[in-house]
């Protein structure tokens, strides 16, 4: 009898202690990610501290607004290979952010809103490890300088800067395109996760521009990457469509494109 006990509760600690180590916890260091529809930057920050944050950037406008959501250890609770954050964003929204393991180190994301005890907003995307300063933070070391030269320019529609989001690599990226009339124009894409300033490159004259009522082509000058792009006027501040290379004679590394444009300061 003694020795079933026995058997029986090294048995029960055996199962805690496999249940214990299982449940996933959240590491501590920074993650990004683009939201659902293109228009943010996630940032989520886990420190040693206990007192975390989750930031919220703004793609239009060029990074230049965002939103800091504080939380602590407290407003974290993690179930096997999930953890969910809850937290407050306005005295009446609820809103909480599931993350589970995806590849090596990256988290997929399962966001929600609540009003009450009403969903009324739902997103997923994915967050990226990042072991340096985040991508929007080097961007606006590297490139700041184009937005505000952007805010001063009077050039008409539909040229002009453009930033947002494009599918690059199977991934939505941070894009800039500059689009010139009179002089060599880029589309740029900008990797997430990235140690360094992870920039691609391919560059265009003015005269491989080509417009036609709202349909913008462009042909480029990389070989693999957006060697043409074709752009669809959506209204007068939003442009999409897409980007391919040529190889072999056929399509490849397509990818979908949105872009806003980077108003003049005296029309924001």
């Amino acid at each position: 009898m003694r020795i079933s006990l026995l058997l029986f509760f090294v048995a029960l600690f055996s199962l805690n202690s496999h249940s214990i180590a299982s449940t996933l916890e959240l590491p501590t260091g920074l993650w990004e990610g683009i939201s659902e529809d293109g228009l943010t930057f996630r940032l989520l920050q886990i420190n040693e501290s206990g007192e975390h944050s989750f930031f919220e950037v703004a793609i239009l406008g060029g990074l230049k607004k965002a939103r800091r959501t504080p939380f602590t250890n407290d407003d974290i609770v993690c179930i096997e290979n999930r953890c969910t954050i809850k937290t407050i964003i306005e005295s009446d929204v609820t809103r909480t952010i599931t993350l589970s393991p995806y590849l090596d180190t990256d988290l997929k994301v399962l966001e929600s809103s609540f009003k009450g005890k009403e969903s009324y907003m739902s997103r997923t995307y994915q967050l990226i490890k990042q072991e340096a300063k985040s991508t929007p933070r080097k961007f606006l070391e590297k490139r700041g300088q184009l937005i505000a030269n952007a805010e001063q320019n009077t050039t008409e529609h539909p040229f002009g800067t453009w930033i947002g989001v494009m599918q690059y690599l199977d991934r939505p990226e941070l894009a800039l395109l500059q689009l010139n009339e009179d002089e060599q124009g880029s589309l740029r894409v900008y990797r997430k996760g990235s140690k360094t300033f992870n920039e691609v490159q391919s560059s265009f004259s003015a005269n491989n521009i080509s417009i036609d009522g709202k349909v913008i082509e462009i042909e480029a000058s990389h070989t693999t990457f957006a060697s043409n792009i074709i752009l669809f006027v959506q209204a007068d501040n939003i442009i999409s469509g897409y980007t391919y290379a040529i190889h072999k004679g056929y399509p490849a590394a397509m990818g979908a494109i949105k872009l806003y444009r980077i108003e003049p300061a005296q029309a924001q």
